[in-house]
């Protein structure tokens, strides 16, 4: 009996019955809550990208300006180079569109009228065709012929010569620069990798800082004298060919009237 009632004190005891006591600053968790969950960061992400946007906007229009900055002074001698090839560009554009040195029908034209109606019908030719540079120069080679063959020859070669000379003036410029232009952006490199090494020399440490502006400009300098040269260089060759073009046009009709010339002397035509 002793024992019975022994464990029915011990069922009825409230101390038994609560939950052991918690630690101070030990949190409890609420019943039928979910587990705590880690926090995310910000995100800050898109900002800082937009951001980025931002600044990469605002620094490119700026950014060829540093480029020019960085290489020094060579790349103004590259600018000056530069804005003499264009204005000779320019110019040259403005003497071959306002001036007519010929058409693409002057030759077969004079070739049918020398066939048909001969050295009468090439002045026909050359007088429907006056402000044409080719018609002048045939021309004035007729005027000083008095029907010599020789003398013809010689007239349309003087003055053929000072309308080549007129259609080719500023092309030794555009060579030039061709030319000066990369020299001068090498000259550029060297200096840049001299700084380079000069760096290198004076650094208690090396790293990538201490050559990279040296390095950087020696790249635009050289870069500076390709982007100046080859257009320069393109320019000179159109220019160029089509000086060529005319002249080798001018030569064939001067042929045909040369030996029609000598048609009408009795000489033999070879």
């Amino acid at each position: 009996m002793g024992t019975l009632l022994f464990v029915q004190l011990e069922q009825s005891n409230p101390l038994q019955a609560q939950p052991a006591p918690q630690l101070e600053g030990e949190e409890q968790p609420a019943e039928g809550a979910p587990a705590a969950q880690e926090e995310k960061p910000a995100e800050s992400a898109p900002a800082e990208e937009a951001a980025d946007s931002e600044t990469d906007s605002e620094s490119g229009g700026f950014l060829l300006w540093k480029y020019f900055q960085a290489g020094g002074s060579f790349m103004w001698v590259l600018f000056v180079a530069g804005v003499i090839g264009l204005a000779v560009f320019f110019e040259r554009i403005y003497f071959f569109t306002t001036r007519k040195l010929s058409n693409r029908t002057f030759e077969q034209d004079l070739i049918d009228a020398l066939n048909t109606k001969g050295m009468d019908g090439a002045k026909d030719i050359l007088a429907a065709n006056e402000k044409l540079t080719i018609s002048k120069i045939l021309n004035e080679g007729l005027a000083v012929s008095e029907g010599d063959p020789e003398h013809f020859s010689k007239g349309v070669e003087r003055e053929a010569g000072g309308y080549l000379a007129l259609a080719e003036r500023g092309l030794p410029i555009l060579a030039a620069v061709s030319t000066i232009a990369p020299l001068v952006g090498f000259l550029g490199t060297v200096a840049g990798m001299v700084e380079a090494f000069d760096a290198i020399a004076n650094a208690d440490s090396v790293n990538a800082k201490v050559v990279a502006g040296g390095i950087k400009v020696a790249l635009l300098t050289t870069a500076g004298g390709l982007i100046v040269a080859i257009p320069a260089m393109t320019f000179f060759q159109y220019f160029q060919s089509r000086v060529n073009a005319f002249a080798t046009e001018v030569e064939q009709a001067a042929n045909h009237i040369y030996k029609e010339l000598l048609k009408k002397a009795g000489k033999v035509v070879a």
